[in-house]
């Protein structure tokens, strides 16, 4: 199996936590702002460790990966994917070209050539084939998954409440997020 490297073109828009959701966890009042950078930046950190634990992402991104070769199927990195955006390759000259989107499809999180589609002939490169996409749930987060968002609530309040991230107590305070990725994991098996 190709193991694949995925790298962010573009990052998320939004969040998958609102400040006034993580207020709420931490039964601040939403009236006190005293937190609201440190915060901001907890949220982005929780989502940025639970998409890293789960090879997922919340809201929109664009991905795009390098390889040698392309085979008649493989999975994409991260998900959940939205679509193929471009496919581009170098040519036997050593030129760019757009690969004509009757030549693939994407099933779920697979790249798959199309039926009966022969690849064309490309340049002896390791980055020979570039393939950009689009994953997440939502350029919001009105369809993450309320599991995920649990998650990222915990690590926040984990953050939060234990700037010392070595103390074995804190450490013990981590069991329910981990818990919540494994059970996400399972989710997603075959």
């Amino acid at each position: 199996m190709m193991k694949i490297q995925a790298e962010l073109v573009t990052g998320p828009t939004a969040e998958p936590l609102s400040l006034s959701e993580v207020k709420k966890h931490l039964e601040i009042a939403t009236s006190d702002t005293v937190h609201d950078a440190h915060l901001s930046s907890l949220i982005s950190e929780a989502r940025e460790q639970w998409e890293s634990d789960t090879d997922s992402v919340t809201c929109y991104q664009t991905y795009k990966v390098r390889i040698e070769g392309l085979r008649d199927k493989f999975r994409l990195p991260k998900g959940p994917i939205q679509s193929i955006t471009s496919i581009t390759y170098f040519d036997g000259n050593n030129a760019s070209q757009t690969l004509s989107t009757s030549l693939y499809q994407l099933h779920i999180d697979e790249f798959r050539i199309a039926y009966q589609q022969i690849l064309p002939t490309t340049a002896a490169r390791w980055d020979a084939w570039t393939i950009n996409y689009r994953c997440g749930y939502s350029q919001d987060a009105t369809l993450v998954p309320a599991i995920a968002k649990r998650a990222m609530l915990l690590l926040v309040g984990h953050y939060f409440e234990n700037r010392d991230m070595l103390m074995s107590d804190a450490i013990q305070t981590m069991k329910p997020y981990e818990a919540l990725v494994i059970r996400y994991m399972r989710s997603s098996y075959p």
